[in-house]
């Protein structure tokens, strides 16, 4: 795998083909710049070998990553007289490219391509050992049947064991539109529509039990591990607020992800292709015409907070999850003593604990501030997103007041003292 001594923002659906080149058929580097502009520093190039070399020197140019797809891979997936021949094709036309990050390979495969898999990872590492082959997998609601196994945990397993990743990507959207609920009539307009708000939001079962999944497994097998979370409004999923796309991106954080990836960047349904008519895509970064949403700036400022963070983070290894107060799904743990920290009390926060002394605390709402009391012998410092240092803080009694917005996070580190 490639080395980065940054966290990796990226994304699904990049710039389509109908809105890549300037009038003189070059590909329009303002589009790109625009990506980098939202904080997101690992890009996707999904065109022809040509257009996809031109990509990687305009990545160079500005600084940034570039996951790599080229048809000739599913090629080399269905023909494997010719698999070799191919990747040693597709890996001689890239691996030379400073930008390369990695390769595309496949989306959300079931158990019965692993094989099959697992030879694509052997050859292109051979061809090229410097450069990921990057595969995303189901979430833990897919059905059994979708997997290929009797159980999520075994999926995971096998596929760590059968294909050996250099990273293992999973996609879950949490946050779901409401059935419509039965209501007396309501003649003031405000009150109706409050009242219709309040009925109109689910959130999928299992968003932690995922990651506690994935965590667990990939901690056992020394694989990192990432997630693609939901921006884009479609089908059942609904129109998220900042303070929801927050709390996706700090409470994976807390869970130890080494990559962030927004589902979509680019609204897909373009000539109205990509099942539109039956999902109605809207709402992603940029629209379908080409224009910035307020999703764009939205995560932008999420980014210019999590890049730093996620920066600080790096090389630094998941040693624990926790939540306090409750455990809210099945696989999760109850915070009752960790590390440098003795107790926790406040409101509901997710606590992810790394090596070295820090620690993520999560706002567990996306709809109200929260605040909580550490109770720790140790010195403490938080982490400044705008100055990008630390900050040491005064304890009361060997305890400290933190608190966070809604779906926010904060990074902490937690000190020895000096004994004299």
């Amino acid at each position: 795998m490639k080395k980065t001594n940054r966290f990796p923002i990226c994304y699904w659906c990049g710039i389509p083909h109908k809105f890549l080149h300037t009038p003189d058929g070059k590909i329009d580097r303002s589009r790109v710049e625009e990506m980098k502009e939202a904080g997101i520093n690992l890009i996707d190039s999904m065109y022809s070998p040509e257009e996809n070399k031109e990509m990687l020197k305009i990545a160079e140019e500005l600084g940034l990553d570039v996951i790599v797809y080229d048809s000739r891979i599913s090629d080399a997936i269905k023909n494997p007289d010719r698999r070799r021949e191919l990747l040693f094709a597709v890996a001689g036309d890239y691996k030379d490219y400073p930008a390369l990050f990695s390769y595309h390979i496949v989306d959300e495969p079931s158990s019965a391509m692993f094989e099959t898999l697992a030879d694509i990872r052997k050859i292109l590492g051979e061809a090229d050992p410097e450069h990921e082959a990057y595969i995303n997998l189901f979430p833990n609601y897919a059905s059994p049947e979708q997997l290929g196994n009797a159980t999520y945990a075994e999926h995971i397993e096998e596929y760590i064991k059968t294909v050996s990743p250099e990273i293992v990507s999973y996609d879950h959207y949490h946050f779901i539109k409401g059935e419509p609920v039965p209501h007396p009539e309501i003649e003031d307009e405000r009150e109706r529509m409050i009242f219709e708000s309040a009925c109109s939001k689910v959130e999928r079962a299992g968003f932690f039990d995922n990651f506690e999944i994935v965590r667990e497994i990939c901690l056992k097998y020394n694989v990192p591990y990432m997630i693609i979370v939901l921006v884009v409004e479609h089908g059942p999923y609904r129109n998220l607020s900042e303070a929801e796309i927050r709390w996706e991106v700090f409470q994976s954080l807390a869970y130890g992800t080494e990559r962030m990836c927004y589902f979509t960047y680019w609204t897909p349904g373009v000539d109205n292709t990509d099942s539109d008519s039956y999902w109605h895509w809207k709402n992603g970064m940029i629209s379908k015409d080409g224009e910035r949403t307020e999703h764009y700036y939205m995560i932008k400022e999420i980014n210019a907070e999590l890049s730093k963070m996620g920066d600080a983070l790096m090389n630094k290894k998941s040693i624990g999850v926790f939540h306090t107060n409750s455990a809210p799904e099945t696989k999760t743990k109850l915070f009752d003593g960790f590390g440098a920290v003795k107790a926790i009390r406040g409101d509901d926060m997710t606590v992810g604990f790394f090596e070295g002394g820090y620690a993520v605390f999560a706002n567990k709402s996306y709809e109200k501030e929260c605040s909580a009391d550490i109770f720790t012998e140790s010195m403490i410092e938080i982490f400044d997103t705008e100055s990008s240092e630390w900050i040491t803080v005064e304890s009361v009694d060997g305890k400290y007041s933190l608190s966070l917005d809604p779906g926010d996070g904060l990074l902490v580190h937690f000190l020895e003292k000096i004994k004299i």
